[in-house]
């Protein structure tokens, strides 16, 4: 056996894990740069220095900063939905809201990412702005659905507005958790509790 033989160079399949495991390393490093210092203020050579790689190495995987922040919001979403999902699925919206803010406390960098991303997307130029209002209203109407489920399953009051109710959710924890950023003595979860039982069926 030659030495060449001996240390084969990785093949292509190889090369593509090593491709996408470094391109995963960046978009986290990336996150927890978006959610310290935002998006707007940053320029792509900033983020590489900040991430700890090349602006060549960064431009190579996401080719500009847009494309960068498209890649963190898909990472930050993957990262809790499939666990959420199973959670509303097994326990119902009323019972899993509380559990899911004792989780939020948990990953204070995420839930700064979400704050500094929704504050910066008001703005209708902002690259995020309608990924960030396609996901409030996709989560909107995730709760409402959830409320329904909650009425037909006799757990929730028959007078309570599924619209409104959501609508109330949904900006209940919003502004909570922008309170906990703040000061960290907040009790999200029971804050979004004590909610939540206005609305169960006594």
């Amino acid at each position: 056996m030659s030495a060449s033989d001996a240390v084969a160079p990785p093949d292509g399949r190889t090369r593509y894990a090593n491709g996408e495991r470094r391109r995963a390393a960046i978009t986290d490093a990336a996150m927890e740069v978006f959610a310290e210092q935002g998006y707007n203020n940053l320029s792509l050579r900033q983020i590489a220095d900040a991430v700890g790689v090349s602006h060549t190495l960064l431009r190579h995987h996401f080719g500009n900063k847009e494309k960068l922040l498209e890649a963190v919001l898909k990472r930050r979403e993957e990262t809790e939905s499939e666990w959420r999902a199973t959670l509303f699925a097994e326990h119902g919206l009323l019972e899993a809201l509380p559990l899911v803010m004792e989780h939020n406390a948990t990953i204070p960098g995420l839930i700064q990412l979400d704050a500094v991303m929704r504050a910066e997307a008001v703005n209708p130029e902002h690259p995020a702005h309608d990924y960030i209002v396609g996901l409030a209203r996709r989560f909107r109407a995730a709760v409402r659905a959830d409320l329904e489920g909650e009425r037909d399953a006799g757990r929730l009051r028959t007078d309570v507005d599924l619209d409104l109710a959501a609508m109330q959710l949904t900006a209940l924890i919003e502004g909570v958790q922008a309170e906990w950023l703040l000061d960290r003595d907040v009790d999200m979860a029971g804050v979004v509790r004590d909610f939540a039982e206005h609305l169960r069926k006594a």
